[in-house]
């Protein structure tokens, strides 16, 4: 149960070195203690070729990068493996080859992934060995030092092998923002079928709960995490008690009642976080508080003090949600709304 819990509050990011700046992005955060993701060595010595929300979410530790030659023992045996694999399907690579070699464009991060376009791998994610073979059997192209082509589809199951043998290895959960079961032809093959229901349910949960501010700071979003992870704990195992309930499934009106009520609970929350304030803080008690600083404006007028006593009072106020008392688990869910909302 201890290694569960772990590869529940861990996540590793594939197939792509940097994570898109959008709100599946943004809702991993906020929710996973570590974000991982696969990164070759050239960039630890050259960050400047991370994109530059990568690059702060590095910096402010919210991602970390996972370097597969550091992190694996035997890392010629993810390239012995697929090797294996792909040579046990001969008319899978007749296939792939006779597409591969009519394309010749390269995709992009910010594009479809479309069938039977060509991938970009990096040579130091992977042993040279299944390099060598991909362009022997027509699948890869080196483009220089660093960089092949690679058939889509190939690139695609080579880097699920390798995310799925980091992942295990760290402790983490494999996630990418592309739901989509015909990815890999590894992944439509593995029998672990619930493995990836729960990912998909857990994804559909944080979109309808989490907001995502158009605005994001990526050193508040790490403040945040740092001040308010015992809420963050609480709020993940209300989710993870759902995700693993496998009586309550994507599609069933179990599931929609859940995520309802759950809605219902943080909008109650939040509304007691506005409210309770003005029961505990009354302006009286404000004056009270600072009544020994008021000589600082003996020479200020009734108005200028006034004024000044209801700004400490609203900001007061604001600074008082996190003493609302919470049992439902949803606390972080609330406050995310309240505080990172409210930077749009």
């Amino acid at each position: 149960m201890k290694i569960i819990d772990q590869k529940m509050n861990s996540l590793l990011y594939y197939p792509y070195i940097n994570l898109p700046q959008n709100d599946w992005t943004i809702r991993a955060l906020l929710y996973y203690d570590n974000v991982n993701a696969i990164v070759p060595t050239q960039y630890f010595y050259e960050p400047e070729h991370y994109n530059p929300f990568m690059r702060e979410a590095i910096m402010n530790e919210l991602i970390t990068p996972i370097n597969p030659m550091d992190v694996l023992n035997n890392p010629y045996e993810v390239s012995l493996r697929f090797i294996e694999y792909l040579s046990a399907r001969k008319s899978v690579i007749e296939r792939r080859r006779s597409f591969f070699s009519n394309q010749a464009h390269i995709i992009h991060r910010d594009k479809s992934l479309s069938s039977y376009r060509q991938c970009k791998l990096h040579i130091n994610k992977f042993d040279s060995d299944v390099f060598n073979y991909l362009m022997e059997i027509g699948l890869a192209e080196r483009i220089d030092y660093n960089w092949y082509n690679v058939e889509n589809k190939t690139a695609n199951d080579l880097m699920f092998l390798l995310s799925s043998v980091i992942a295990d290895k760290i402790q983490s959960i494999l996630a990418t923002d592309k739901i989509d079961y015909s990815f890999s032809q590894i992944c439509a093959q593995n029998n672990d079928v619930e493995l990836r229901n729960r990912q998909y349910k857990r994804d559909l949960i944080l979109k309808n709960l989490i907001p995502y501010p158009k605005q994001i700071d990526i050193t508040n979003l790490r403040r945040f995490k740092e001040k308010h992870h015992d809420l963050l704990i609480a709020f993940r195992s209300k989710v993870e008690s759902i995700v693993l309930n496998s009586a309550i499934s994507p599609e069933s009106k179990m599931f929609e009642v859940t995520l309802g009520e759950l809605k219902i609970q943080k909008e109650e929350l939040s509304k007691r976080m506005n409210e309770s304030h003005l029961g505990n803080i009354n302006f009286g008690t404000i004056c009270g508080t600072i009544s020994a600083g008021i000589g600082l404006f003996e020479n200020s007028s009734v108005a200028t003090i006034t004024g000044l006593l209801s700004a400490i009072y609203s900001v007061c106020k604001t600074e008082r949600p996190e003493s609302v008392a919470d049992q439902t688990g949803l606390k972080y869910l609330a406050l995310v709304d309240k505080r990172m909302r409210t930077r749009e």
